[in-house]
């Protein structure tokens, strides 16, 4: 049987924003060097998930992983894995600031809602906090399992625990446990927000797909999978 592992999340975001070094070929010289790597965040996105590994394949052995892993039900902060603003930006010599124009030189063709990537009032840079509003478990064993999920409601504020057509009330704190597998998390500043806030969804006259062309796309062949 695996021994189950308490690994807090500080330590996870921690190991995720370490540099690494890695063997990857030149695109110059076309040889093998060490090179470091580095992942980084440039914006926080609206919504973000973390895809847990909880299979491992080596050459000799395969298995579930049920480490615990302590995740936040609120507040994860993603601000340690932020990048740095550039030196020009810090000081609003940067050409992307928010009182230059847009790529083609107005504003006005700009249609979409404040949290969409292009707008002004959208950096991405200033919220960093998210909170869990859903879970995937996979119960089970290597070979054989069964997937739930934990779902919390924005309405009433309970976690309730869905398995195929039964559904459970469920405390939080029984949320973080060995079984969580993918992680669905919310930006505190996008809750309440609806699609328009993200895109543009008025329709238009002459713009679009027709009912017809729709159909017409959907008669073509394509792979299916049986």
């Amino acid at each position: 049987m695996d021994t189950v592992v308490q690994l807090p999340w500080r330590s996870v975001l921690i190991h995720l924003r370490r540099r690494k070094k890695i063997e990857a070929r030149c695109s110059k010289c076309q040889e093998e060097r060490i090179q470091t790597n580095r992942i980084c965040l440039w914006r926080f996105p609206p919504f973000v998930m973390i895809h847990l590994k909880r299979f491992q394949f080596t050459q000799h052995m395969k298995r579930k992983l049920r480490d615990l892993v302590v995740f936040p039900l609120e507040g994860l902060d993603l601000s340690r894995i932020v990048a740095p603003s550039s030196p020009a930006a810090k000081t609003g010599d940067d050409d992307t600031s928010a009182d230059d124009t847009s790529q083609d030189g107005s504003d006005e063709d700009f249609v979409g809602g404040r949290f969409h990537p292009l707008s002004r009032e959208n950096c991405g840079r200033t919220e960093s906090l998210y909170d869990l509003y859903g879970v995937v478990h996979h119960q089970g064993a290597l070979t054989g399992g069964h997937y739930v999920a934990s779902l919390k409601s924005e309405f009433d504020g309970k976690w309730r625990l869905f398995n195929d057509a039964q559904i459970y009330e469920l405390l939080a704190r029984d949320v973080i446990d060995p079984s969580a597998y993918i992680l669905f998390y919310v930006r505190r500043d996008v809750k309440g927000a609806t699609l328009e806030d993200f895109w543009d969804t008025q329709e238009r006259e002459g713009e679009g797909l027709t009912e017809e062309e729709v159909e017409k796309l959907m008669k073509r062949d394509r792979c299916v999978i049986s």
